[in-house]
């Protein structure tokens, strides 16, 4: 029992290890183009760079219908099943529904134009960009459903890849663009970003899909095959376009309440948390659920179980995260971004709690995904959540400012915990095991000490202390770690391989 234990802890860091490592050459592009873009457009450009990637990424949610999540368990279904012609047929039918979900993209974006430049900007002279905007949104929406193959077909190495390529040609070509246009070259390089996006996802996803003869796929015959697809889509759809649109919809309100320059402050903020923490939750979401969705149908007990395997997995790799980047904020934001953000101090280290919490929240919010409960998606992850986040930040922007977005950020956290908790336990049954709940209590616990230490005003206490919560937090990480991964056993299997292929 033990070592099929160890077995499984490792295939959890495994898989995200795989696609870890390529997330983390992402951030440090990513790291990289920010603080030349910070250093190119300033506040203010980013300011207005984060409105046209919320009304972009909003505009994306409504023209995907949730094909991305809702077709991975059906392309990892067909690819289980090991009929390359089933497989095939299953890849043509959501290709076909991506196209269209593409289509409709462009041209809602283009007719929604006037009307986006002047919510967002109180004019209509930035309507051009925003109808320029639609070639991002069409190629964007063909790569992601071509992701969403390859993760149904569990080909993480070439999901990894193809999640660093396109970063990096992206700097490449984007940053000459901000340097000679300004914020005029905002909208340009987001298409360029989009084309090079969408060539190489095409590009591979093509060569490792099964060559069969085709087969015509008719309107009748894609909704007789693809209703099911539509249909948990189409729920998703809902809490994902209200999800981006509460996003938009709190950048627009800061920018009415207070200057583009705090948008561009949210917007960092942001930056540095979600490359920081994305990496991980992007990662582990790869493997976890296609094969949550699988063992959810077989044997909840042990989906369950898997659950809370990946709940101390998550927990115990985020932890030590947030804590350092609490206690290294000012540097942190020097190195990524510029002396002129240091504002967003406070709220940086206020992110990085919420984000330990959201932490906690993740392997239970897939359990939702993987059962398809669309009431459960609608009523809570859909009207609730949007409603709550938005009037929950505004109120905190109100009353506190800049500081006030990562108050506002925490108060989210903390109430999605509780409700989730709640929720997940009374409609599924799900509970957190008892070495999942000693977990959460001593990593969130040192997390939230390390934030308040925070708070003292004399900087040598102030930085000895977080320093030593900190260290703290990592020997307890690793020694749990170890505990579960049998550390020394792998190595030794490692060094034996490597004995054998010497010989």
């Amino acid at each position: 029992m033990e070592s099929k234990l160890s077995s499984t802890y490792r295939r959890i860091v495994s898989s995200t290890a795989v696609f870890g490592g390529a997330q983390l050459f992402n951030m440090l592009v990513n790291i990289v183009r920010g603080k030349l873009v910070a250093t190119i457009l300033h506040s203010k450009g980013l300011g207005m760079a984060s409105i046209f990637n919320n009304a972009s990424n909003t505009l994306q949610q409504m023209s995907m219908l949730g094909l991305n999540v809702a077709s991975v368990p059906t392309v990892s279904q067909a690819n289980a099943d090991g009929n390359a012609e089933v497989l095939a047929f299953t890849i043509r039918m959501v290709r076909r529904l991506v196209l269209f979900a593409s289509a409709f993209g462009l041209v809602l974006t283009v007719a929604l134009s006037p009307l986006m430049a002047n919510i967002s900007f109180d004019e209509s002279g930035y309507t051009p960009y925003f109808m320029l905007l639609s070639v991002a949104v069409f190629l964007n929406v063909m790569g992601t459903g071509e992701l969403a193959i390859l993760q149904g077909m569990r080909r993480y190495k070439l999901l990894a890849f193809c999640s660093t390529v396109p970063p990096l040609c992206g700097l490449l070509l984007s940053v000459p663009i901000y340097y000679f246009w300004g914020m005029q070259g905002i909208v340009p390089a987001m298409i360029v970003l989009s084309v090079v996006y969408f060539s190489v996802i095409r590009l591979i996803s093509h060569r490792i899909t099964p060559h069969v003869p085709k087969q015509r796929i008719g309107l009748r015959t894609l909704w007789t095959h693809g209703h099911d697809i539509i249909k948990f889509g189409a729920v998703m759809t809902i809490g994902s376009i209200l999800g981006t649109v509460t996003s938009y919809g709190i950048t627009i309100f800061i920018n009415h309440q207070g200057t583009l320059g705090d948008v561009g402050f949210f917007q960092a903020g942001n930056t540095i948390t979600t490359q920081l923490f994305g990496l991980v939750f992007s990662a582990m979401a790869a493997d976890y659920f296609p094969h949550l969705s699988s063992l959810i149908k077989t044997d909840q007990r042990e989906a369950f179980a898997f659950a809370n395997q990946q709940t101390e997995i998550i927990l115990l790799i985020v932890a030590p995260v947030a804590m350092l980047l609490i206690l290294a904020t000012p540097l942190a934001i020097r190195i990524l971004l510029t002396s002129e953000f240091l504002v967003i101090e406070r709220m940086v280290r206020l992110l990085a709690m919420a984000s330990i919490l959201k932490a906690l929240c993740f392997p239970m919010d897939y359990i939702v995904y993987a059962k398809g409960d669309t009431r459960y998606l609608f009523w809570v992850e859909t009207l609730w959540s949007s409603s709550k986040t938005f009037c929950i930040i505004a109120v905190a922007y109100t009353l506190w400012g800049v500081d006030g977005l990562g108050y506002g950020m925490l108060g989210v956290s903390v109430v999605d915990v509780i409700v989730t908790t709640s929720l997940i336990s009374w409609r599924y049954g799900f509970r957190l095991s008892a070495s999942s709940l000693r977990i959460i209590a001593v990593t969130v616990g040192l997390t939230a000490i390390c934030l308040a230490f925070s708070f003292i005003e004399v900087p040598f206490w102030r930085h000895l202390l977080m320093a030593i919560t900190t260290a703290v937090g990592l020997a307890y990480s690793i020694r749990q770690l170890d505990q579960r991964l049998n550390l020394k056993a792998a190595m030794k299997k490692l060094k034996d391989k490597l004995k054998k292929k010497e010989s």
